[in-house]
């Protein structure tokens, strides 16, 4: 009852008229239009999905072909195709793409090949700090494939010697550096040297800090206000924020309009900053009300919002008036675990003491009331099934993987990432208070890695009480998402079901639970 209530399938739809015009014909609406066509074709030949133990249809249409997406992930494991040589400054984003599909599916990998793995990551690794989109001796440390290269690492490697972890650890204080080197005084970061300022920076900054273990005062320094700054009018953010007159601390606006990556990566990293502060004291060494709070009802509203119609399949589009694209199943999709967890705190702190339950009035006139359980969603979880097993699948027999949207190629990026949407769309994982306390309790503040040296004396934490305190918290908030029991919707029977990615760092909670006590020295 509860999954055709809140999660219709898009087969049960009224019939949608075509996206409007307004008069105004463009590239964009033409492609619109075919998207359209095509999606039409797909609704009239294929049998309305099946949900949660019911069996796939017959020809298999609406179940993941596991098996296929395996074999076409399997043969870019050691060698990519000609088409890829675009690709040369993102062989770790390749490697996590891959290593990570083969998480979700199920599939393990020998020790030989983690091995290789491991070997092939860390000859990304520059002495000055950070990872390189390719060989260290011939490209420069980039941000985002740091973040890439970790993740990679996490779901790779291990603690033993040889694997990958004890050289990281080994590498903590010069990727800091790098990261500091990086800092801009508005609170953004540069990608690399010389490169761009955008939010998907500080995102794969703040997750590989979170879990090293290396987060200062002067590491987060005005990080929370450059987020604030990018949010647009619509909910959404932007990539990065404008100061007038180069002031720091001046006007701002943000830099051209709402994307899905973009909000993606704001909302993850603004939901890193909220898991620093303790709840009982604020930590003295960082700016009073940190961190500053964004608009997350605008944030819910435009989301929400970018999740399409029928004729759109229930996928998901990265920007207004755009077209529908398998990636942001998790660009957006994976959005909403983070913010169902930013809400639940917001009304937490308007309204402490107060039941959790909302309240709905059933008849105006006589004055019952009921109370409903808590929300089932922020987003209809089986359309965007839907839209990943029909539209983002590429076609039985045709060699495997997922796709932007029909018609187009499968591609690595696009299987990681619709995968990724299809498991937070399957498994209900939510943060849970409980859970985060539990972590509380076995945080042992006397064991851990040496504490990274700031750049100058006083980008520190203030005392040593306060480092592990935010310590304690951090790790605490990383460890604290749970799959909500009972709440399982898998489309096309247990043969689509795939594992449960973490929100925010985007790997299996049982990769992330062994990397982040490994790197905190906790058993938690």
């Amino acid at each position: 009852m509860a999954t055709a209530t809140y999660h219709p399938s898009v087969f049960s739809f009224p019939p949608g008229g075509a996206f409007p015009s307004d008069g105004v014909y463009t590239p964009t609406l033409e492609d619109q239009r075919d998207t359209e066509e095509v999606i039409a074709d797909l609704l009239r030949e294929i049998s309305p999905a099946k949900v949660a133990s019911e069996p796939a249809t017959h020809d298999g249409t609406t179940a993941l072909r596991k098996n296929e997406t395996a074999q076409f992930m399997g043969q870019h494991l050691f060698q990519c195709p000609p088409s890829y040589t675009a690709l040369d400054a993102s062989k770790p984003w390749l490697m996590f793409w891959i290593l990570h599909s083969l998480d979700l599916l199920g599939i393990a990998l020998d020790d030989a090949t983690k091995k290789r793995a491991v070997t092939t990551l860390l000859s990304f690794k520059l002495p000055s700090g950070g990872f390189a989109g390719g060989a260290a001796n011939t490209q420069i440390a980039h941000l985002l494939p740091t973040y890439a290269a970790v993740i990679a690492l996490a779901i790779s490697g291990n603690a033993t010697e040889g694997f990958g972890w004890e050289q990281l650890a080994a590498s903590r204080q010069n990727i800091y550096d790098f990261f500091m080197r990086m800092k801009r005084p508005e609170g953004g970061f540069s990608v690399c040297d010389g490169g761009e300022t955008d939010v998907r920076g500080t995102y794969c900054l703040l997750v590989v800090a979170t879990v090293l273990d290396i987060l200062t005062p002067e590491l987060l320094h005005n990080i929370d206000k450059h987020l604030v700054g990018c949010q647009t009018y619509e909910g959404g953010f932007a990539s990065d924020m404008w100061t007038f007159g180069g002031a720091t601390n001046g006007p701002s606006a943000s830099f051209a309009e709402a994307h899905g990556g973009y909000t993606s990566c704001a909302l993850l990293a603004h939901f890193l900053l909220t898991s620093i502060q303790p709840p009982s004291e604020p930590l003295p060494s960082l700016a009073p009300g940190f961190p500053a709070a964004i608009d997350v009802d605008s944030a819910v509203r435009w989301s929400a919002l970018m999740q399409g119609n029928s004729y759109e399949l229930g996928g998901f589009r990265g920007r207004s008036n755009k077209l529908v694209d398998g990636c942001y199943s998790w660009w957006v999709g994976g959005g909403f675990p983070v913010l169902e967890e930013l809400v639940r705190k917001g009304n937490e702190s308007k309204s402490e003491g107060e039941s959790d339950a909302k309240v709905t009035v059933l008849d105006g006139d006589d004055g019952d009331w009921v109370d409903v359980a808590g929300s089932q969603g922020l987003f209809n979880r089986v359309a965007l099934q839907e839209y990943v097993l029909l539209a983002g699948q590429n076609e039985a027999g045709k060699g495997g993987g997922l796709r932007d949207k029909p018609g187009k190629r499968p591609d690595l990026y696009h299987t990681a990432n619709d995968l990724s949407g299809l498991s937070i769309a399957q498994h209900h994982v939510k943060h849970s208070p409980v859970l985060v306390e539990k972590n509380r309790g076995l945080f042992d503040a006397s064991k851990g890695f040496p504490p990274v040296k700031p750049t100058k004396p006083e980008g520190g934490w203030k005392s040593e009480a306060e480092r592990q305190r935010a310590r304690r918290e951090v790790f605490a908030n990383a460890l604290g998402w749970t799959e909500e029991k009972g709440e399982l919707i898998v489309v096309g029977g247990d043969a689509s079901r795939v594992n449960t990615t973490t929100p925010v760092f985007n790997a299996l909670g049982l990769r992330m639970r062994l990397f982040i006590n490994y790197f905190y020295q906790q058993q938690a």
